[in-house]
């Protein structure tokens, strides 16, 4: 997966062609993760023997779908040093949008491109302040996020809107057995986002941009072009998984979406990719999900006290923060 050195000046070690060294260190986090997984899992078996029943399976695949459309996107944006909290928002806003239209015309294509439309304007709106204007990533992705779900509100009048249109339905309520449809598109998704970032000159910009965002346009690259890109991608995909949550629950609802921003940061940053931009890769961010998702799924199965729930999500991510931060400057220390 890897691609030639982003820039002549930037960084090695932060690169989109990792050095050796970085590449034995994702291989090293990797079997960290797997391990990880595999422990976890085996624990929540013991604790509840449903744990590895069919049925639960494909209740886990069906319920990080969304989660894993959002962490590639959240992936893309943390390897330029962004970040987007208003990925949740946006999937209830984009969904309100596609069901409203759905509603009114009866034809579930319109539907969804009005819901990919609205995802990608609140993506340009948070691209545009960042990349152009060059705001705090932070400051504007919180604006939109109360704007977007304030929108989502407006749109479903603070109420959920059934959904029955087969069509519209299909691609997030369907299952063959135990086994969700959602997770193939996903899996298609993926393809098409690791090949955009490791083999083509635009994925060497994303790295380049986030390894030393000056130094990329000294040497020929667009950052703002780039930046305003993955918040348009975050957009996007807040479209796509706003299609697949309508489809899952059979319906549009305002507060859908919720804390999934904090969800994808912890996913993303548990699979090995920065906060301060310039390291990271999207296979690392695929076994973040599923680690996430498998500790989720668990708590609930085995009955744990929602509110402990919150105590040990937010637990997870102040730790792979702390981590992450550790690292960076163990990383700057070597130069």
């Amino acid at each position: 997966m890897g691609t030639e050195s982003a820039t002549a000046n930037t960084k090695p070690t932060n690169s989109a062609q990792p050095t050796n060294s970085n590449g034995n260190a994702f291989r090293t986090r990797y079997m960290l993760l797997i391990g990880l997984i595999v422990i976890t899992a085996v624990g929540f078996s013991i604790a509840n023997e449903n744990f590895y029943s069919l049925a639960n399976i494909g209740i886990l695949l069906r319920s990080i779908a969304v989660l894993f459309l959002l962490s590639m996107a959240m992936t893309y944006i943390m390897l330029t040093a962004g970040i987007d909290l208003s990925v949740g928002s946006n999937v209830a806003f984009s969904g309100g949008v596609g069901v409203i239209v759905l509603t009114t015309t009866g034809i579930p294509v319109l539907g969804f491109a009005a819901a990919l439309v609205a995802g990608v304007a609140i993506g340009f709106i948070n691209g545009f302040f960042v990349g152009k204007l060059k705001l705090s990533a932070f400051m504007i992705t919180l604006a939109t996020m109360a704007l977007a779900r304030g929108l989502a509100l407006v749109i479903y009048d603070a109420d959920s809107i059934d959904v029955t249109d087969p069509v519209f339905l299909w691609l997030g309520g369907t299952s063959y057995g135990s086994f969700p449809v959602v997770i193939v598109f996903v899996a298609l998704v993926y393809l098409v986002l690791a090949t955009l970032l490791y083999r083509t000159a635009y994925g060497r910009d994303v790295y380049a941009v986030g390894s030393n965002e000056d130094t990329a346009y000294v040497n020929g690259r667009r950052p703002q072009r780039t930046i305003m890109s993955v918040y348009m991608l975050a957009g996007l995909m807040a479209g796509l998984a706003a299609i697949v949550t309508v489809g899952r629950v059979s319906s549009g609802q305002p507060w859908a979406g919720l804390y999934l921003e904090f969800d994808a940061i912890t996913a993303v940053v548990l699979g090995g990719t920065s906060l301060f931009g310039g390291r990271g890769r999207l296979f690392g961010t695929i076994l973040g999900v599923l680690l996430y998702g498998i500790i989720v799924n668990g708590l609930i199965l085995t009955n744990t006290n929602p509110y402990l729930q919150s105590v040990i999500k937010g637990s997870i991510l102040l730790g792979v923060v702390l981590i992450d931060t550790l690292s960076q400057r163990r990383h700057n220390a070597n130069g």
